[in-house]
């Protein structure tokens, strides 16, 4: 019975801007800059909606380019880039909104120091041929703090206002749970990191 051995490619990235799955996670990026323009035009719900599709967008991508066989590196930069660009962007409004009970400022910079030691080891691990490894809190923590967006942008907007302590409750859930999920999911990046990092030389 013989092996099959995978198909490989060089890649190109003129090609890969026009793969349908990369043009669904740019899609994503101009999305979210709609929605906030929609938003700060006084379309608060209109706003909220557009944000709703663009983070759609986020499970789209994946299964277009798993589906079409169309996985490429620039799917996986893009995605990471469009995840942080969406998630801090909105936890950035959502924190200076001047509406009273939302998420701290500092909070934001707990997520932020999060993302920065993340990717800066990983660009480090992959400069030296070593890959850390995604795992599933990390993936939590991306649902959590990005659809958190939806319940602060209600409250905010006070759509229904007979629910605001409800969005506030799934809100700080969103937020709370998701910089939770960030942390445990930064010890074990930094766990791999560390054990990937005994196995590297130094030339003297």
């Amino acid at each position: 019975m013989s092996e099959t051995t995978p198909k490989t490619r060089k890649a190109n990235i003129a090609q890969d801007l026009r793969g349908i799955p990369n043009l669904v996670s740019l899609a994503r990026v101009l999305l979210l800059f709609v929605a906030i323009t929609v938003w700060f035009a006084g379309f608060k719900v209109a706003g909220v909606a557009l944000g709703i599709v663009a983070g759609l967008t986020d499970y789209l991508d994946g299964y277009l380019a798993r589906r079409m066989n169309l996985v490429t590196h620039l799917g996986a930069i893009l995605d990471q880039f469009s995840d942080l660009l969406f998630e801090s962007t909105l936890l950035l409004m959502v924190m200076t909104s001047g509406v009273d009970g939302v998420p701290p400022l500092w909070l934001l910079v707990i997520y932020l120091v999060r993302e920065f030691w993340i990717t800066t080891i990983r660009r480090f691990m992959a400069a030296h041929g070593l890959t850390i490894h995604s795992n599933f809190l990390g993936k939590l923590k991306t649902n959590f703090i990005g659809w958190s967006f939806v319940p602060w942008f209600l409250y905010i907007a006070d759509v229904v206002p007979g629910l605001a302590t409800v969005w506030q409750i799934l809100g700080w859930t969103g937020v709370g749970g998701g910089l939770l999920w960030s942390v445990l999911s930064a010890v074990d990046y930094s766990k791999q990191f560390f054990r990937a990092y005994d196995t590297l030389e130094i030339t003297d």
